[in-house]
């Protein structure tokens, strides 16, 4: 079944593969189909792969009221309860990555390895918030998502990538994804995340944790990425050259060739 209900919400999601457990999260207004080149990889590696769309995203449920990153992490531990899993890796991009460091920090037991791509540490800023309260207000203008996704395209990914034939069918793709959000709920979503700062809750974080950063990423910049690995205990960063801020699909041979010898380094543990 690739659905699972939630507080009366209905939240979808994909497995694949089997083995020791991964967990991908993607980002704000995107869906589990932008981890497309990881999962074979991951599957091939000898893991079973669990891709969901966060709430208000992709196939799962809309929204009615702000719903922010601790929501998104309560969703995604309903969804491991339902499959049984008790220990897996997880890797997120963007908020993704933001909703990967909560569930470290509630659960540092049970997160054998972390990757955290293209991500934030912290929201709390005034400009970022300027930026989600803009965010917000475009997904709520007629055919908002569609709009925001045009706009933001040139930076979530490479031009090179950008005018490749994979970069042509993917902005296809997404575009079309993009066609069938629900604007109210994306909103609500941006609108919400704008509280969330772990800069000193990471401190103590003893988990194995790769934070990737792409060198052309002006979404959240390398030096993001660079002080969380800093900050924390057992924190390695490493830097796509010429990737954006969707690493994982504009630089997907880099990014995957970090990511597999990141999670192969550790496989002691069992596949819950």
């Amino acid at each position: 079944m690739a659905f699972y209900e939630t507080h009366g919400r209905t939240n979808y999601f994909l497995t694949f593969g089997q083995g020791r457990p991964v967990l991908l999260l993607h980002g704000i207004s995107n869906s589990g189909r932008a981890w497309g080149p990881q999962i074979p990889a991951l599957v091939a590696a000898g893991y079973r792969v669990i891709v969901p769309d966060h709430a208000g995203h992709g196939a799962s449920g809309r929204l009615s009221a702000p719903f922010g990153v601790a929501d998104i992490a309560d969703d995604t531990e309903r969804l491991l309860a339902t499959l049984g899993i008790d220990r897996l890796d997880v890797i997120g991009l963007s908020l993704g990555g933001m909703v990967a460091l909560e569930l470290a920090l509630r659960h540092p037991g049970r997160i054998g390895r972390l990757v955290v791509a293209n991500s934030f540490f912290q929201t709390t800023s005034p400009a970022f918030q300027a930026m989600a309260e803009d965010w917000a207000n475009i997904f709520e203008s007629p055919h908002g998502p569609v709009s925001r996704f045009e706009q933001s395209w040139p930076a979530l990914v490479s031009p090179a990538f950008q005018n490749s034939p994979e970069g042509i069918r993917t902005y296809q793709a997404w575009h079309g994804i993009a066609a069938t959000c629900d604007g109210a709920s994306l909103a609500n979503v941006a609108r919400a995340i704008t509280d969330f700062d772990v800069l000193d809750r990471i401190r103590g974080l003893a988990t194995p944790t790769l934070l990737i950063a792409g060198s052309d990423d002006r979404m959240s910049p390398p030096q993001y990425s660079r002080i969380m690995a800093e900050t924390m205990a057992n924190g390695t960063y490493v830097e796509i050259s010429g990737a954006a801020h969707i690493s994982n699909v504009d630089s997907s041979d880099a990014f995957n060739a970090h990511m597999l010898a990141f999670l192969r380094d550790d496989r002691a543990i069992p596949a819950g």
